[in-house]
């Protein structure tokens, strides 16, 4: 050994070239780590907030609404467990985006950090762009599947006190009018039921004149004039609104965790706080103070490192480690999805629909 490196320090070349070598074989069993760690998480189970029973019909009910997480998984959920507690909350619904990206092991991000936080209190989701999109890629069937195993139906109804609450999916499907049939049928079985709809995108165009709906929400939002709800809580947009509009008041809840890009310093993430009881509806949005978790930031690093694999520099820094890996029958496959920019045309998107029911 001691003649070996005698060697390399009498020939300079080959000591650079060693060095390299070394840093590059370190470099890609820190990706490889990434790989392994992420497949783990892709597996995570969620915890039992998810499926734990709501608060059914009573008198009253204390309902939180989360607006946009994403990348506030790394703060916000340690600080959402004392929050809701002492608020004395019945419910805690997501309004959407409540991953980075629709894939598995993002997934796992966050029911680990729910897990972790130890938060009790029922909770249900619907999906937003961010949770059905993989990165760079506008087919919401990949990461709908991911929503489903952790979270159950893309869209669901729930009794909670006084109010029916009804979660839609509008996220990134753009076939919303095939819900309104279920939609209308719930209704009905609660007919003199107030209720309260929360989907991921505002339905009305609320920066815009006389604010009109979304174009692919048209039929929506006149099932929503129609029959009016308490509210209609959304995220999506960057910034809080509460709106009436043609006698429908919409809500944009989105400071729930990260919508602003990641920040060495951020501000305070809020929830919607709804009473309902005899005396009429509460609104009130509160802010939190964030609670950084170590293990969810290292989770974070692990999919990050997963997800840089699928580029060509990824791929070459974990190069080493991942042919040892494959003589060891250990490595990780490198997961790539088509590139789709854009939102696919209304013809695309039923095909899709129609393949995915055809195939259940």
């Amino acid at each position: 050994m001691s003649a070996v490196l005698a060697s390399l320090l009498d020939h300079p070349v080959l000591l650079g070239a060693a060095l390299i070598a070394l840093l590059w074989f370190s470099i890609s069993c820190l990706v490889q780590w990434g790989a392994l760690r992420a497949a783990r998480l892709a597996k995570r189970a969620a915890p039992p907030c998810f499926r734990a029973e709501g608060p059914g019909p009573g008198e009253r009910v204390h309902v939180a609404f989360l607006g946009d997480l994403q990348r506030g998984v790394l703060d916000v959920p340690r600080a959402l467990a004392p929050a809701l507690e002492s608020g004395g909350a019945d419910l805690l619904v997501s309004s959407g985006d409540f991953v980075s990206h629709g894939e598995g092991p993002y997934y796992g991000v966050l029911l680990g950090a729910f897990a972790r936080a130890g938060i009790k209190t029922p909770t249900r989701v619907v999906p937003g762009n961010h949770d059905l999109w993989p990165r760079r890629c506008k087919d919401d069937r990949i990461g709908g599947e991911a929503f489903e195993r952790a979270f159950g139906p893309r869209h669901w109804s729930l009794r909670a006190g006084p109010v029916l609450i009804v979660g839609l999916d509008n996220g990134a499907d753009w076939l919303i009018d095939d819900q309104l049939p279920w939609l209308e049928r719930t209704l009905d079985e609660h007919a003199g039921v107030p209720w309260i709809c929360v989907c991921h995108r505002p339905p009305y165009e609320l920066d815009a004149p006389d604010t009109p709906p979304v174009r692919d929400m048209v039929e929506l939002a006149a099932l929503l004039e129609r029959r009016k709800p308490l509210l209609v809580v959304a995220g999506h947009l960057h910034e809080y609104r509460d709106e009436l509009v043609n006698g429908v008041r919409v809500i944009v809840n989105a400071h729930g965790g990260d919508v602003h890009g990641l920040a060495l310093q951020r501000d305070d993430f809020e929830l919607l706080h709804v009473r309902v009881g005899p005396e009429g509806t509460e609104v009130e949005p509160r802010p939190y103070r964030r609670r950084k978790d170590p293990h969810t930031a290292l989770d974070q690093l692990a999919v990050r490192f997963w997800a840089d694999r699928r580029k060509w520099w990824g791929a070459l820094l974990g190069l080493p480690a991942d042919l040892l890996l494959r003589l060891l029958g250990r490595s990780v496959p490198i997961v790539k999805h088509p590139v789709e920019r854009r939102i696919p045309a209304r013809e695309v998107l039923v095909s899709r629909r129609r393949e995915a029911l055809e195939t259940r």
